[in-house]
């Protein structure tokens, strides 16, 4: 199988801080890969530089057979490639059914006027509705989106991604600030997005990664140190020699 994601010697440096240290690593099509390694790893930073909000200092990126290495995050995201973030980035005077409408038309090329009634563009309105369903927020069309949970803003930030119609979403540490509750709930959607949607994630809650993850590469100091499943992570060596003395590591070793 190919990969849609191809990693090759990605590297990122803040000046004299190499940050992203020659990784290279591949994303099967309609996997669910995890990244996950102690604070200071580099995944937030990796997931920048393959997003395009941060710009490689050396090796490259191909996305489904093209090399994007030199593209715009926008660029990129037009291509199928889109990320979320850790900090919300909603319209929160806005209604939810706004939220998800203003990225579909960024796909379709319709404009969705706010003030206008989103039953003007009918066909706008349905897409919007549907991917509302999908993450369970439905009943929620007409709030605002700043009437939210934290964890229904996430819900909708992950609608909002879906109505782009990407082919890869990274995901930055999305359960960050929920409940156990809203954590729960959170996965359950996640594990129901499209089959064929490749997804790859940061997460700090193992759980989290363990019941999502088919994939599992280990971040230290920039660099990969594993990737396999999640037996075989825990199994490695030098994963075991990364986390030796830190409290977390009965937690990464036990799924």
């Amino acid at each position: 199988m190919t990969p849609i994601l191809e990693l090759d010697g990605l590297t990122h440096a803040y000046g004299s801080l190499t940050a992203v240290d020659r990784v290279s690593m591949d994303v099967l099509p309609g996997h669910r890969h995890a990244l996950i390694g102690p604070n200071g790893a580099g995944k937030s930073t990796l997931f920048a530089t393959v997003a395009g909000t941060l710009r490689a200092t050396g090796g490259r990126i191909r996305f489904a057979g093209r090399d994007v290495t030199g593209l715009s995050e926008s660029a990129r995201a037009r291509l199928g490639l889109v990320r979320t973030y850790q900090h919300s980035s909603l319209f929160l005077n806005c209604t939810v059914l706004d939220n998800v409408a203003l990225a579909v038309q960024r796909v379709h090329r319709r404009a969705h006027r706010l003030d206008r009634p989103a039953r003007r563009f009918r066909r706008i309105t349905e897409r919007s509705e549907r991917h509302l369903a999908e993450m369970g927020l439905l009943t929620r069309a007409g709030a605002k989106a700043a009437a939210l949970s934290h964890g229904e803003r996430r819900q909708l930030e992950v609608a909002m991604v879906l109505a782009t119609e990407p082919s890869l979403v990274l995901f930055d540490e999305p359960t960050a600030g929920m409940s156990a509750a809203e954590t729960e709930r959170f996965v359950q959607l996640l594990a129901g997005l499209p089959a064929e949607l490749t997804v790859v994630i940061v997460e700090h809650d193992l759980d989290v990664v363990f019941r999502l993850a088919t994939r599992v590469s280990v971040l230290h100091l920039g660099r990969v140190l594993a990737t396999g499943t999640a037996e075989q992570v825990r199994a490695d060596e030098s994963v075991q020699r990364a986390y030796l003395g830190t409290a977390r590591t009965e937690e990464l070793f036990t799924p």
